[in-house]
């Protein structure tokens, strides 16, 4: 096995003309969890962890807040699959300049507005994915090892992967050969930090990269006289989806499937202010792919070079995933006459209905972000105003209108927005948090779905009589994940938010789903008003 493309593009430094090559760093954010996966297990196998214990067996130095919900069921295999019903998704990064706190204080709030780590849901019964699961894990890691987390994970994990250039410390050595990093607008941000290391902090190289993600298909063999790193049972482990994951994450690693065929893909995504990145393995096949970008649209550059390599090693194309962003041209069209241009460039090619382009919520949110982290608050607004009208049945625009007003100091309409964000979406914490900050009620905003019969709803459902561009068979899966229903059709996964008496719609693109669960035995539901489909497992 052996890698037949590696290449840098563009460049590290834009300004002195330095180009990206192979032995250039770049921050991976979340797929900094899947190398600390490999941390975990390697303690496992030495019988210093066990899977299946409580987390609160390892630990000294912090613990859970007490909660309705049993700290024991907070386990080493639920914190690595994301079934462990923790609090806290993702971090901002601190500023150059910040002192980082310590990972007690990080786990107890101090995470510059990323907030704290509790449980707030029932260990084992679903998937939601929690960054601070992870600091939890590099705590324990700590604990066990008694040497610093980034310490253990160089000696224990890079360095015998061959990864020399890796660090979960980002220290003046990792600033040196790494790129700087830019915001959408193409100018360069400060380098964030992290005592998140396990969650989001590792620094790497695409050469050094490529050798975990060749690791990750099948674990090197041992230099002679040598203990292997992992076992290969260990690899199959983690790369099969574990329990209560709804088939989409194993211990570390997404797993998904393409195009409802039986080949599967296991790796990670990141995303950090300035950094986006994306691997995939067919540990089968032997395929992989990986892209590292240095920019806040990264995602673009990593979604197009997906399709593509799919298309090329497997002949199918993705679809509705693959269509082009128009983020570049709201940019351009800003940077060149404004925000009222930005937004008649986004109409303009809205309204001629093509199917070239995809008309993503988040995007547009992002740029909306954009603009007010650089102050330019008004212009910020009117993005957030204008996704909210194209989405209206979506809670993050709403979260992001409300964020908007609030800095623009109208505090009647930011909480009107984030009430409207709850009410379509009850396991929005950010906005909750928000609104209880502002001493406003929420409890009679969140109208809530029992998870029994959330899981009575999941399944995999066939349409009737589906259309002739189905090819005879149209597949929709329900699961359940985050506290919400999603829909997987195909590969593309969205969410279901509730309207009321079952009835949910995809704030994607408005289409609702209403179920008819009267009979326990034969479930069904109607989507765009008209095509009907069976609960069929």
């Amino acid at each position: 096995m052996e890698i037949i493309m590696q290449k840098g593009f563009g460049f590290a430094d834009a300004q002195q003309k330095i180009p990206v090559d192979g032995s250039t760093g770049f921050n991976i954010a979340s797929i900094s969890k899947t190398v600390t996966a490999w941390g975990v297990m390697k303690l496992v196998e030495q019988g210093k962890l066990d899977l299946d214990s409580p987390a609160e067996n390892y630990l000294t130095r912090w613990h859970l807040p007490a909660s309705e919900f049993n700290a024991k069921g907070v386990t080493i295999r639920r914190l690595l699959s994301h079934t462990a019903g923790l609090s806290l998704h993702g971090y901002p990064g601190f500023a150059p300049s910040d002192t980082l706190p310590t990972i007690e204080a990080s786990l107890s709030g101090k995470t510059n507005g990323g907030g704290d780590v509790r449980s707030i849901s029932e260990p084992g019964a679903e998937w939601r994915y929690s960054g601070g699961g992870y600091t939890l894990l590099q705590l324990i890691i700590e604990e066990v090892s008694g040497r610093p987390f980034a310490d253990y994970m160089r000696t224990e994990v890079l360095e015998p992967l061959g990864m020399m250039h890796s660090s979960f410390v980002f220290d003046e050595k990792t600033r040196n050969t790494s790129s700087l990093e830019y915001n959408a607008f193409g100018e360069v941000i400060p380098f964030e930090r992290f005592t998140a290391q396990a969650a989001a902090g590792l620094h790497t190289t695409i050469e050094d990269f490529a050798r975990f993600a060749l690791a990750s298909i099948r674990v090197p063999a041992p230099e002679k006289g040598a203990s292997p790193l992992l076992q290969a049972s260990s690899l199959e482990l983690m790369t099969t989806p574990a329990p209560a994951a709804n088939g989409n994450y194993g211990l570390g690693y997404n797993v998904e499937t393409i195009m409802n065929t039986t080949t599967f893909m296991v790796g990670h995504g990141g995303s950090n202010a300035g950094w986006k990145a994306n691997f995939r393995v067919d540990r089968k096949s032997g395929n992989g792919f990986v892209v590292i970008t240095n920019g806040a649209s990264g995602d673009e550059v990593i979604d197009q070079a997906y399709c593509d390599w799919v298309l090329w090693k497997y002949g199918m194309p993705l679809g509705f995933r693959c269509r082009k962003s128009l983020l570049p041209q709201m940019i351009h069209a800003y940077q060149k006459d404004g925000v009222d241009a930005a937004i008649a460039a986004y109409r303009t090619v809205k309204d001629a209905e093509t199917v070239e382009h995809g008309f993503s919520e988040s995007e547009v949110n992002l740029f909306g972000y954009e603009l007010l982290w650089k102050k330019h608050v008004k212009d910020a607004v009117a993005i957030f105003k204008m996704n909210v009208e194209d989405n209206p049945t979506s809670f993050n625009p709403y979260d992001s209108y409300g964020e908007g007003l609030l800095a623009l100091g109208d505090t009647a309409q930011g909480i009107a927005n984030y009430k409207r964000s709850i009410e379509l979406n009850p396991s929005n914490e950010n906005g909750i948090g928000v609104l209880k900050n502002l001493g406003v009620d929420t409890d009679a905003l969140i109208i809530t779905v029992p998870m029994e019969h959330m899981q009575l709803l999941a399944g995999e459902y066939e349409a009737i009589d589906p259309p002739a561009d189905k090819n005879g068979k149209w597949t929709i899966v329900i699961d359940v994940m985050d506290g919400l229903l999603r829909g997987t059709d195909g590969t593309y996964r969205y969410r279901l938010v509730l309207q009321g008496n079952d009835v949910f719609v995809n704030p994607d693109d408005g289409a609702t789903l209403a179920f008819d669960a009267k009979d326990k035995a034969a479930i069904s539901f109607v989507i765009f008003g008209k095509y009907t489909f069976r609960k069929v497992k």
